[in-house]
């Protein structure tokens, strides 16, 4: 893959000029020598004739209009030899005395030039039409080896040259030393001592050079043009400071000056603490700064030599544009510069995550740096989403190795609230040029009171434009549905100016429906001209159907007047997103702004006139992600109720009634992805009830493998498939009703339906099992089934079963291990999945010894699955159970061994995935707490269960009995460690505290606010 690639004719010349700079001319006394140039600031290179017979003390360089004495400190060979010319290499070392100030050195090649490429040659002469030495240049072309030498023809090399750095106009970088002219008198050209020779007979010398020119050095960044590169993938870098006209864009466009927060130094050290490939999650409600953040780490990577920026959905969404632009990312990548890939609203774009993933797992060159970047406002099921399609493609093990998540707080931890919002006051008030209105005593009362950096900085701008108005400002519970409404206010003053007062969008109504057009960009993104302006004409006709028709296309161009994207044919959506979702259910909200809300959005998600189908679907998906994010189906920032609601989905049920086909499955799709899917369940489980055979095979493969909120949703849809008849009646047929099965088990068992996931789980064992006696293909079928029906027969309590079904189970999957190469990672998770069964069922048999035996061997298993494919949750267990066993058996400190590597393990997770394991902790530690205390180890205990009380202090224990029961006995054994333990007996106070706040907490659950037991406030 190639490191370079074609400069245009400016990248060369500010070449030549860092050449030129790094161009030395020496001298003897007053006699010039020849030419020489920088590879360090304190290192030259020339050729050894140049400085033979020079006397040591006399010789010198003019460089930057300075004269620096120098020393020869290496010259090969050292005498001329026998020839008519210097002998090879004719290489000399010089030191200067002090180093130049503002020369690095030029960029050194690996090796010398190849055939018919184009060079320059910079150095000094008297041949030019100035008097005395002058800087002259020549160009030439490598006709090829000439012995050692390489030849140079077309130029005319005259004296003064010798010693001259030789640049490959190809690479960028300097290919070797000029030795010689062929005839002086004649364009005839010369000879050059190919740069690879250093490393033979100057050796050190270029690995020095190589070592300074990495990316972020100005000659490194041209050679390889890392400014054209940069721009290809994520457009051209932003220059000044971002601007916007609305006050949506004050807010998301970073107006205001980033303010500095602890959390990106830690994404900082991400990027650079080591090399390969690596993914992190950063998750936070919407409007607590994430994409600020993200530009902020972007903008200031790219000073460092990166190249990095928001991966764009044109140009990674589109499948024409797609290849080009994964093919520049490795391209950039081969080329050593570092590379990070930002995605906002992760959720939804899935797709082309793995679609770079797979991309640069497939043709990744070696020594690459790549961070991707993901944002969105929850954790889960997100992750589990992206395992599964990762999985999918078998590359789970590249691409989640040392993959993380973080929680962005909601606000600021590192700026007082009432100092940050006094700041945007007066930063806002500058920008809107009034500077004289001043800040209500009130303002910064409001600060704590926000949920998010987004909130504190809407209040401060709404703030601003309602003094700016001359009107009194008040507080708002919702300072973003204000800047809504000067988002309106803007909106409907630029259509009256371009439009005229009167005519259409005039009056009340006309402004309600202007309002009701203004959010169609954000639901209908990435529209060019023609499409939105049909779609505006489609709306207008269609859900305000008794109004006069509109200037469709002046319409369409105020919205790019005001939301004008990077090209010239689309508008952006509204942002902030919050924004975008306040500005939708108002619209909703309102009749009069969306009219007709069927047919409003019935409009929206008519997508036939579009492209080609995977336009069509990913722009039913884009809308049916903001509707979502409106409805209240995110995690945090979302909306319980809200008059909205109602109306939209009622119209929206309607609209998915007259088009199952195109909805339900995209329904389905973004329901898996958002963490509260329950409204968009709802809407589609009407028509699956009854929907034809083709719609269910269609949502089929959309539904998740991973627990999740669409369980009830995927049992019924399973359901009915399983109904259909066997039309085939082979083998294949048998097979797709077995993993329905046991996928309809899992699903109802999730959904609370035991006693039928029991039976779907049992004739999917009956069924596996005949297939299996027919052909030996069958057995990871069979062996899956059995887990599956023993993992359920344990929750039923049905040990005995459970037992003998999972030893075989696992007796299977030690016959498949070399089976599949290509499937031995998944084949042996799955196999400590089910040793992590069996020996839990064992242990609870009191089959100390065997539980021991299978939870060692799931260890084992485990451990030879790379980092990124293995399950931790087995892991863990494994662990713990093998931890159990040996205190069982008296293996005291062989139990204490595992134990501990359960809390390590832990405490690695927890580096990655905060959030996910922080509770898993305290338990782990307390196991090894008691494990110390059979030991008689006493003070490491207490060690230990003090960390684990202090942990489990963090948590909620108001939601969790057992937590707090836990945290009841920890605190027992502690007080009668400190009590026993003369060296913490100063500790005793504190944990009698944190019991009595712990003894509150549970009164006050059992007896209620009124004293009475078993009564529960509701």
């Amino acid at each position: 893959m190639p490191t370079s690639r074609g400069l245009d004719g400016a990248g060369i010349e500010r070449l030549r000029v860092l050449t030129e700079q790094n161009v030395v001319g020496i001298w003897d006394g007053e006699a010039f020598c020849g030419t020489g140039f920088l590879v360090t600031p304190d290192t030259a290179l020339t050729c050894a004739h140049v400085v033979a017979g020079c006397e040591e003390g006399d010789l010198a360089v003019t460089v930057e209009g300075r004269t620096i004495a120098i020393g020869v400190v290496r010259r090969v060979p050292e005498v001329k030899g026998a020839g008519s010319t210097y002998d090879f290499p004719d290489l000399a070392e010089l030191r200067l005395s002090e180093p130049a100030h503002d020369a690095q050195g030029v960029w050194l090649d690996q090796a010398g030039p190849t055939q018919a490429v184009s060079v320059s040659v910079h150095g000094f002469s008297g041949h030019t039409l100035e008097p005395g030495v002058q800087p002259d240049t020549l160009h030439l072309t490598v006709a090829g080896r000439s012995g050692r030498f390489v030849r140079l023809q077309w130029d005319q090399v005259v004296q003064g040259f010798s010693g001259g750095p030789v640049l490959d106009t190809t690479t960028g970088r300097v290919c070797g030393v000029l030795k010689a002219s062929r005839h002086e008198k004649a364009s005839s050209g010369g000879w050059l001592i190919p740069i690879d020779a250093l490393r033979e007979h100057l050796p050190g010398l270029l690995e020095r050079n190589h070592a300074a020119h990495r990316p972020g050095t100005n000659w490194f960044d041209l050679a390889r043009d890392r400014r054209g590169r940069q721009t290809d993938l994520f457009g051209p870098e932003p220059v000044g400071s971002p601007s916007g006209n609305t006050p949506a864009q004050m807010l998301a466009r970073g107006a205001m000056p980033f303010v500095e927060r602890p959390e990106l130094g830690e994404l900082q050290r991400w990027c650079s603490e080591h090399d390969g490939q690596s993914l992190r999650l950063l998750y936070a409600p919407g409007g607590s700064g994430k994409t600020r953040l993200s530009a902020e780490l972007c903008r200031r990577l790219r000073r460092t030599g990166w190249i990095a920026g928001f991966a764009d959905k044109e140009s990674l969404g589109d499948p024409l544009q797609r290849p080009q632009w994964l093919k520049d990312l490795t391209d950039a990548l081969a080329a050593d510069f570092p590379c990070l890939v930002v995605f906002d609203y992760a959720q939804a774009r899935l797709g082309d995550i793995s679609a770079l993933l797979r991309h640069v797992h497939r043709y990744r060159p070696g020594g690459i740096t790549l961070r991707v970047l993901l944002l969105a406002r929850s954790e889960e099921p997100l992750w589990d989403a992206l395992q599964e399609e990762l999985e999918e493609h078998h590359i789970e093990d590249w691409a989640l190795k040392g993959a993380s998540s973080r929680r962005l707080p909601d606000t600021l931890t590192a700026k007082d609230p009432g100092t940050l919002l006094t700041e945007a006051f007066g930063e806002f008030a500058r920008q809107l040029e009034c500077s004289w209105v001043l800040m209500p005593p009130s303002l910064t009362h409001r600060a704590g009171r926000q949920d998010s950096m987004l909130g504190m900085l809407a209040t401060a701008l709404d703030a601003v434009l309602t003094l700016r108005q001359g009107e009194e400002w008040k507080e708002s519970d919702d300072p973003l549905a204000r800047i809504c409404r000067h988002e309106i206010t803007g909106w409907y003053a630029l259509l009256k100016d371009r439009l005229g007062s009167g005519g259409v969008l005039a009056g009340r109504t006309g402004r309600l429906m202007a309002e009701g057009l203004l959010p169609l960009p954000t639901l209908a993104q990435r529209r060019d001209g023609g499409e939105l302006t049909a779609l505006l004409t489609a709306v207008r006709s269609g859900a305000f159907p008794g109004q006069p028709p509109v200037n469709a296309p002046a319409v369409r161009s105020c919205l790019r007047a005001l939301y004008p994207a990077t090209d010239d044919q689309h508008v952006a959506p509204l942002e902030p997103d919050r924004l975008g979702e306040i500005l939708v259910r108002r619209v909703l909200a309102e009749p009069e702004s969306s009219g007709d809300t069927v047919a409003y959005l019935g409009v929206l998600l008519d997508v036939s006139a579009l492209g080609d189908e995977r336009a069509r679907e990913g722009s039913v998906l884009e809308t049916l992600d903001v509707l979502a994010r409106a409805r209240g189906c995110t995690s945090v920032g979302r909306v319980a109720d809200h008059p909205a609601h109602a109306i939209l989905d009622r119209a929206l049920a309607q609209v998915v009634r007259g088009e199952p086909r195109a909805l339900v499955p995209a329904l389905v799709t973004v329901a898996a992805r958002v963490p509260h899917p329950e409204p968009l369940v709802d809407l589609v489980r009407p028509v699956l009830v009854s929907c034809g055979t083709d719609l269910l095979h269609l949502v089929e493969p959309r539904l998740p493998s991973y627990p999740s909120g669409l369980a009830p949703l995927s049992a019924l849809v399973l359901q009915r498939l399983l109904q259909l008849p066997d039309t085939a009646g082979d083998d294949a047929g048998r097979r797709l009703r077995l993993r329905r099965l046991r996928r309809y088990s899992l699903r109802l068992e999730e959904s609370g339906r035991r006693e039928d996931a029991l039976r779907a789980a049992d004739e999917a064992v009956v069924l596996s099992r005949d297939l299996v006696r027919g052909s030996a293909q069958y057995r990871p079928d069979y062996a899956a089934a059995l887990h599956t029906l023993s993992l359920l027969r344990h929750r039923s309590g049905e040990t005995e079963s459970a037992l003998a079904l999972s030893a075989e189970a696992v007796s299977l999957y030690r016959q498949l291990i070399g089976s599949d190469p290509g499937r031995r990672h998944r084949t042996l998770m799955d196999m400590a999945g089910a040793l992590s069964l069996l020996a839990l069922l064992r242990l609870g048999d009191a089959q100390f010894s065997g539980a021991a035996r299978d939870a060692a061997e799931g260890i084992v298993r485990c451990e030879q699955v790379p980092e990124g494919a293995r399950d931790d949750e087995v892991y863990l267990a494994c662990l713990e159970t093998l931890a159990e066993c040996r205190h069982r058996t008296g293996e005291t400190e062989q139990a204490l061994v595992s134990s501990r590597q359960a809390v390590e393990r832990l405490e690695e997770l927890l580096t990655l995935r905060a959030d996910r394991y922080l509770a898993r902790l305290p338990e782990a530690l307390q196991r090894h707490g008691f494990g110390l205390i059979r030991a008689g180890r006493f003070s490491e205990a207490y060690r230990t269960l003090s960390r684990a009380a202090s942990e489990r202090a963090a948590l909620p224990l108001r939601t969790s009995r057992r937590l707090r029961e836990q945290q009841s006995q920890v605190l027992r054994v502690l007080l009668q460690l400190s009590d026993e333990l003369d060296e913490f007996t100063h500790e005793r106070p504190s944990w009698l505290q944190m019991t009595t706040v712990l003894d509150g907490l549970t009164s006050r659950e059992e007896y209620g606010p009124d004293g009475l037991r078993g009564v529960r406030p509701r």
